[in-house]
């Protein structure tokens, strides 16, 4: 065998021939094995086809490709030798790391004598005591010319019988839909009926009980395009064949001193055997036991040996050890089975091992067994504190002297009875011990928003958060901090790789803890214990995780704290309305944490449909502590630049595009006009006055103050006048 190595991504091609009793080729294609996703484990290998079996056309080619987690080796048939030039093994690295091993195995010109089980195992390490783990699979190379997989025509093959027995008359065919007809000699047809004749084309037929009616020459024989095919077997049996002893009652056999004893000893045999039966018991040597014993031949197939023994009014001289032993020729076989003798009833229980017994809420089952020996055999009652099990729960089922609990909830903590009792006897006994169920922790904000979108908290807020935790016994629950780190080629910022601190009311880590406190909770009917942490001034990103741990287990939860320095993490700003001629100036911000790959699209729309443009010669994009900041400034705006200008963003988590809009609208131009006209003013000397000049225009108007036609150069303690 071979095939160990690794092995990258294998393309395979496999031609399927196969559809309702007709063959029709098709060509698959290339199959490409993709690597599993990440954390997943190929307990066995992997192949490439799928299902039990596949067909294949005589002198095709057959491709199957084996993927494993270690390295693997190939198994087939007989007829396949591993040195043969049709044979071939490649190996190669696959897996979305190259952590994985693949190997391809290619047959040429395939045969139908090559029809069989191909497959991959994995190839334990000699040191391990790992079993083989392996995968395989039925290839058929269909031939209508062929349609044995193995041909005895002139010389039958020789099967060896043992009658009672399981016999296989291997006629394999190389397609399933074949159909076979088994012959024996003198044109006997043995017809398949599902139960004790079955027909399987992947073996033949299979003869679950044989008999002498399957000695002899047995012929298969099928029929294709008029042609006539055949190959033949010779069975041949061996003699004194004793099928199964036994001893009923099988198991062990109580008596109270006075009544009777019957064992009944039954040896199933072939056909024209006899056999010997004898008895050895505590009591032979005095002939205690009364013997007979008859023969049934009833059953066509078999025959079928009785010998009954029996003693009346048992004494406890007859306890012990009773043997049945069978011969016939060399063959041999027994069956025993002891025999206990009380003098009256009596019942003892007893606990096993301790009087309070653990387990564990979620588990499928959990039993609870006492020790008990009585007889005769007591009524059985179960209690939970104090009342039928029956009418506590239908999960609850007894077995023997055992409680079967299904489904373990925590609700199944308490005291539980057996009470046991003998009716005819006025024999009582109880006794009570106390099942405790633990329950890992579980984290209630968990259970309610498993994986919630990161929440952004407004810096320089003060944030309250809280896990709410249950589990028995009560968990402890502990708080831990570790920062984010930015990085342009990642989106897994705050990744399980950086260090964790454990955090308490005086830690310096991370942002500004104001108190850690804990509190007992009641909620849906348990007792919860609910941690709160306040965070007093959010200023740095990072996540805060709380762990709640008890014997049983631990549970975690992270809250991702991703602080912003803009409204909801995502903000666009337009500096003013520009007008004809001037520069539109536009900024978008988006939490850096949450958002990626910032851009300014312009929404147009056309007929009834919205489009989106691109923006050409867009600045590149600002990383600050919190936020990317993308700028857009559009130089000499005309009118035809107004319209809906929206900042694209892409959420690192969700990969869901998100837009921000916003409105421009492009003032055109109007020549400056005065609002109102200046009008004289008499002013005293030495007094001031105030001269107002409103003017409009697009853009807005500079204006400038002339006195007597001269320019007035404003002063350093000159005070303007508006």
């Amino acid at each position: 065998m071979a095939g160990t190595g690794r092995a990258g991504r294998v393309a395979l091609t496999m031609v399927s021939c196969w559809d309702t009793g007709v063959l029709l080729c098709a060509l698959l294609g290339s199959l490409l094995l993709p690597g599993p996703s990440s954390g997943s484990k190929l307990e066995a290998p992997e192949l490439n086809l799928k299902g039990t079996q596949y067909v294949l056309q005589a002198g095709q080619t057959l491709h199957l490709t084996c993927r494993g987690e270690v390295p693997h080796s190939w198994s087939f048939p007989k007829t396949v030798s591993e040195k043969h030039t049709q044979l071939s093994i490649t190996n190669s690295t696959c897996g979305t790391a190259g952590e994985q091993f693949c190997s391809t195995l290619t047959l040429t010109s395939a045969q139908a004598s090559q029809s069989g089980f191909y497959g991959c195992k994995y190839v334990p390490n000699s040191t391990s005591d790992e079993k083989e783990r392996e995968t395989t699979i039925y290839i058929f190379i269909s031939d209508r010319e062929r349609p044995f997989v193995e041909m005895h025509s002139d010389v039958p093959e020789v099967i060896r019988m043992e009658e009672g027995e399981e016999l296989i008359i291997p006629c394999r065919v190389s397609a399933p839909d074949i159909s076979v007809t088994l012959t024996k000699f003198l044109d006997t047809t043995l017809v398949p009926d599902g139960k004790r004749i079955i027909w399987d084309s992947r073996k033949g037929f299979i003869i679950s009980n044989a008999t002498y009616r399957e000695i002899g020459l047995l012929t298969c024989e099928t029929t294709i395009n008029n042609h006539h095919y055949s190959t033949s077997y010779l069975t041949f049996r061996q003699s004194h064949t004793i099928i199964h002893v036994e001893i009923t009652p099988a198991n062990q056999v109580k008596l109270l001193s006075g009544q009777t004893l019957t064992l009944n000893c039954k040896a199933t045999t072939a056909l024209n055997v006899r056999v010997e039966m004898t008895w050895n018991y505590p009591g032979k040597a005095t002939g205690r036991a009364s013997i007979r014993q008859r023969i049934d031949k009833s059953d066509p197939d078999v025959n079928v040996f009785y010998s009954i023994l029996t003693i009346d009014k048992v004494e406890e001289n007859d306890r012990g050890l009773y043997t049945c032993e069978v011969k016939s020729g060399p063959s041999f076989k027994s069956a025993n089975t002891s025999v206990s003798v009380y003098d009256k009833a009596f019942i003892t229980v007893k606990h096993r091992k301790r009087h309070v017994y653990e387990t564990t809420a979620g588990k499928p089952s959990y039993q609870l067994s006492m020790r008990v020996k009585a007889f005769p055999r007591p009524e059985v009652t179960w209690l939970k504190d104090g009342l039928p099990t029956a009418k506590k729960s239908s999960r609850y089922s007894a077995r023997g002297y055992s409680l079967i609990i299904k489904d373990v909830t925590a609700e199944d903590a308490g005291n539980y009875t057996i009470l046991l009792r003998i009716k005819q006897s006025n024999v009582v006994k109880n006794l009570t011990t106390t099942l405790t169920v633990n329950v890992k922790p579980e984290i209630y904000e968990k259970a309610v928003s498993p994986f919630p979108e990161p929440t952004v908290y407004p810096l320089g807020s003060r944030q309250i958060l809280t896990c709410t935790v249950y589990g028995i016994p009560q968990p402890t629950v502990q708080w831990s901090w570790r920062p984010c780190t930015y990085s342009r080629a990642r989106s897994d910022f705050c990744s399980s790789n950086k260090e964790s601190f454990i955090l308490d009311p005086n830690s310096n880590v991370g942002n500004k803890i104001e108190s850690i406190t804990q509190r007992m909770a009641t909620a849906e009917g348990k007792n919860k214990v609910a941690s709160t942490l306040v965070v007093a001034d959010a200023r740095i990103s990072g996540i805060y995780s709380c762990v709640a741990s008890n014997k049983i287990g631990t549970v975690r939860r992270n809250i991702t704290f991703y602080v912003t320095d803009v409204p909801n993490g995502f903000h666009v700003n337009l500096e003013k309305m520009p007008a004809e001629g001037e520069d539109l100036k536009l900024s978008c911000t988006a939490n850096k944490f949450l958002y990626k790959d910032l851009t300014w699209v312009l929404l147009r729309t056309v007929n009834n449909r919205t489009m989106r443009h691109s923006i050409s010669k867009q600045k590149k994009a600002v990383t600050g502590e919190h936020s990317t900041t993308l700028k857009l400034i559009i130089k000499n705006v005309s009118l035809e630049d107004s319209g809906t200008y929206a900042c694209r963003a892409r959420n690192v988590y969700t990969g869901e595009e998100i837009l921000q809009k916003t409105e421009v609208t492009i003032r055109g131009q109007e020549a400056p006009h005065l609002l109102q006209n200046l009008s004289d003013h008499t002013v005293a000397v030495s007094s001031s006055t105030t001269l107002d000049c409103h003017a409009g225009g697009v853009p807005e108007p500079q204006i400038t103050w002339f006195k007597n036609h001269h320019k007035i150069q404003q002063e350093p303690a000159f005070q303007s006048a508006h």
